[in-house]
Parts: C-alpha cells; structure tokens; sequence
C-alpha cells in the first residue's frame, strides 16, 4: 500500500514538473475538469501500470516456480519409480527357485533308522542300507556306488523317461580320477536307460560334474547352469560317496588322529546316494508328440556370457515331446530358494547367532517368507511367514560337539517367532546317516525337501563346510498372485 503511494506521488511531481515546466500551457483556454484529469490522469495511469506489470512478473515467476517444483517432483517420482522397479527385479531374481520334482536317496542309518522314513511321501523315494551289505565284495568306491546309482536312475528313467534327456549332475568323489568317474557314470547310465526300458532311440548319456564345490547348496550350483544354458529345462543332481568302503585303509598315526577329529564331526563313515531331479519353475507346456531340438543357429559351444539370459521360462531344449508330459505331471515336492552364506569368524554362541541373522534375513527373503518393501507404505506384513518354517536340516554335527551352533541357529530362529525345537524337530546328518563324504550337500537338500512335502511347510537347510555356512528354504509351491 504504501509502496503504490509512493509511487503515485514520485510520479505526480513529476509529471506536474514536466507539465509546468516543459511544457507551458494556457489554462484559461482549457476547462478545470480537464485541467484535473490531465493532472492526476497520467500519474493514475502510469501507477496502474507499474502495478500491472509488477503483479504479472510476480504471477509469471510464481508459475515458473511451479513449474520447476513440479518437474522436480516428476523426476524424483521417476527416479524413486525407477528404483522400485529395479528393487523388484532385483527381488525377482533373488526368489528365483528351482522346483524338485523327484527325488531318491539310499543310505547307511548312523544308528536307528529316522522314523520319518516311513512317512515320506509320493516322490520321495528313501531307503536305507545295512552297513554290512552297503559295499558288497566292492573294493573301491565307485564299485561300492554303482548298484545304488543304477538302481535310483533305472526308476527315475521308468517313471519319467523325458529325464534321460537331462545332464546329470554329479559330485566330484574324491580318490578315482574325473575321467575314470565320468566314464563309470555314463556307463551306469546307460546300464540305467535300459533297465528302465528308455525308447531305443535314447540320448547319448549326458555327465558333468557339478561346479562351485562349497560355495553353496546343489540348488544353488544347479540354478547356475540352468542360468548359463536356458535352453534346458532341468538337471539331474547325484551326490554320491562311500567313506565306509575306505574304513580300513591303512593311514597310520597321523591319518587316525585326522580320522578322529572327523569322526567327531561328521560321524561314523558311512555311504548315501541321493538323485534329485530339478526343473525350472516356469516351463512352457508340453508338446504332444513334437520332438523338440535347439533353436535353430544355436551354438553349442558359444561361451554363457554371450547367451539371451532375458526368457523367463525356458525350453523344453532336446526332450522329446512325447516324453515332456512325463515330465511336467510329476509333483513339485518343494521350491528351493537361494541360499545365503557368511564365513565364519567365531565359533562362540552369541556371535555366530550375530552372524547368522543376517544370513537367516536374506534366505527367508529368498524363499518369500519375509516382507522385504521397497518403503514402509509398500509393506505386506501378511508376507511374514518365517513363523510357518516347521523342519530343521542341518550337518552343525552331534550334540557334543555342534551344540554351539544348534545353539546359534535357534537363537537366530527365535528372533523370527519360530517356535522349531533344533534336535527334537530337525535332522541332524552326522546323528542320522553319519559321514556321507561329497553326498553331504544333496543329502541335506533331499532331506529339506522331504519334511517340507512331508509337513506342506516350509524347511530351513542350514549347510556349514570349510568355515562357511550357508542357509536356504525348501518350501511349498507358491500360490500364483495377481500383479
């Protein structure tokens, strides 16, 4: 107000100085109305203006802040879009599992056999095996394992004939060479291929040993190739080994005293055999009678890096057509989530829970049994489900010796609600089935499969070799939600 007073009277005086003083008029000759407007008309006027133009600079910068506020609205909404998407690609890619769809397992009981064993259900094929039947006259390891290894392929391929066309899978034993093992084990294949009555015009017997010893469960190391070669649809995992057709070699003082300490944490040699057969989650159907080969100009050697990794489901790659069905009817006895995994730094109860939390964390995410939201306007806390975990397998060893870490993982599993008791309600490999070798990895995954078909309920698999521990889920098939 004052400011346009202010300018009203600046301009008067000098308008009326410019009025009297450089331009003369003759008043008489003009009439006093006159006179007042051309007085006070040209200040009136020229404030007006200056208040006009004032109030449209004002109004014009005002929208251009505005402007600019609400593109800088825009691009953080767009850049705060960008990261949730990336936030749930990201997690889609952690939840990615591989499904289980068949499974058989042989082994020696440590002591009694696990009473479960009769409970198991459709799919899940157990069995166990006297210790003074388990090698026979056999007098190396791979003799020991052939009866088992031929009979768990020989009913695999009878059931589902489409898994010939599959890679197995296997671990590295220790002892024979890797040319001698791969060479034993397509033979047993083909032993398998025939005994299971294969079409004539079976596939040429597919064995490669399983990468990435240590680094994680056979789920893990399968989900790899799966990524590396998407035209397959699934994998055969064997594990496989036999420390009690070792038990009486000589190795002298120094030998004992390693046997020893083993022993006390793995248990008492003994001999497993477990195949899983693995298949992606998504698969397109089945082609009825259509044999299906790779896609046309595929290279077979073209290295992984190179390959489209962008489908997400996935072919039927070289299994035949009429075998697909075979294979996409069997049961999904339980997705296997990744796994996630720490070095170990203490072996002290309070700081390897300390240390296992996160590892618990990131494996119930894994699974989709934690809510893990982009911000907390996007939590579901109906997601939470880690309570409903019913089964614990693990290799931590005996009472007497691993209780520091049964010790852990149940404090880790109580900060969750999980009210899971970790020996009467868990499958402890070293009290069971005692020192299984190289089998340990897919014996532990066979049996978190099993308990969590066996119970509809999700299974934690908790696998400690070389100062590491990883842990995983084996859990139910989830249910197909609405984007």
């Amino acid at each position: 107000m004052w400011r346009m007073l202010g300018l009203f009277g600046v301009s008067t005086v000098a308008w009326w100085g410019l009025l009297w003083l450089v331009l003369p008029q003759s008043w008489q000759r003009i009439s006093p109305s006159a006179i007042l407007l051309l007085h006070l008309g040209p200040p009136m006027l020229l404030s007006a203006g200056v208040k006009l133009w004032g109030y449209l600079k004002e109004k014009r910068a005002k929208q251009a802040e505005a402007e600019q506020a609400a593109a800088a609205d825009a691009e953080h909404q767009a850049a705060r879009d960008a990261a949730r998407e990336r936030h749930l690609a990201e997690l889609r890619e952690r939840q990615a599992v591989v499904e289980c769809r068949w499974l058989w397992a042989c082994a020696t009981p440590a002591e009694d056999e696990p009473f479960w064993l009769a409970e198991a259900p459709d799919g899940c094929l157990w069995s166990s095996v006297d210790k003074a039947d388990a090698c026979g006259d056999a007098d190396d390891v791979l003799a020991a394992l052939r009866p088992h290894v031929v009979e768990a392929l020989s009913q695999l391929y009878a059931a589902a004939p489409g898994a010939a066309w599959l890679p197995l899978l296997m671990e590295v034993v220790p002892g024979p060479s890797g040319i001698e093992q791969i060479a034993a084990v397509k033979e047993w294949q083909l032993e398998a291929m025939m005994a299971g009555q294969v079409d004539e015009d079976w596939p040429a017997p597919d064995a490669r040993f399983l990468a990435g010893a240590g680094t994680g469960t056979v789920a893990d190391r399968a989900r790899q190739l799966l990524q590396q070669e998407p035209e397959l649809p699934g994998v055969l995992v064997l594990g496989a080994d036999a420390p009690l057709a070792l038990q009486g070699a000589d190795d002298g003082d120094e030998g004992d005293t390693a046997a020893a300490e083993r022993q006390r944490w793995l248990g008492k040699p003994g001999l497993a055999v477990a195949v899983l057969l693995m298949l992606r989650e998504q698969l397109p159907e089945p082609e009825q009678g259509v044999a299906v080969t790779v896609a046309e100009g595929a290279d077979p050697y073209q290295p992984y890096w190179e390959k489209d990794f962008s489908r997400s489901g996935g072919s039927w790659g070289l299994v035949p057509g009429r075998h697909q069905a075979g294979l996409a009817e069997l049961p999904v006895l339980a997705q296997l989530g990744q796994s996630s995994s720490v070095a170990l730094q203490q072996e002290r109860a309070l700081q390897l829970a300390r240390q296992l939390q996160p590892v618990l964390d990131n494996a119930l995410v894994n699974a989709a049994l934690l809510d893990y939201p982009f911000s907390p306007e996007d939590a579901k806390p109906e997601n939470d489900q880690a309570a409903s975990l019913a089964w614990l397998a693990h290799n931590g060893g005996d009472v007497n010796v691993g209780g520091v870490r049964l010790a852990a993982i149940a404090s880790a599993l109580s900060r969750h609600g999980v009210e899971l008791h970790p020996v009467d309600e868990a499958s402890n490999l070293a009290r069971d089935w005692g020192d299984v070798g190289v089998a340990a990895s897919a014996m532990l995954t066979a049996i978190a499969v099993s308990h969590s078909a066996r119970l509809a309920a999700p299974a934690i698999l908790t696998q400690f070799s070389h100062e590491q521990v990883a842990l995983a889920m084996a859990r139910p098939p989830r249910k197909e939600t609405a984007a």
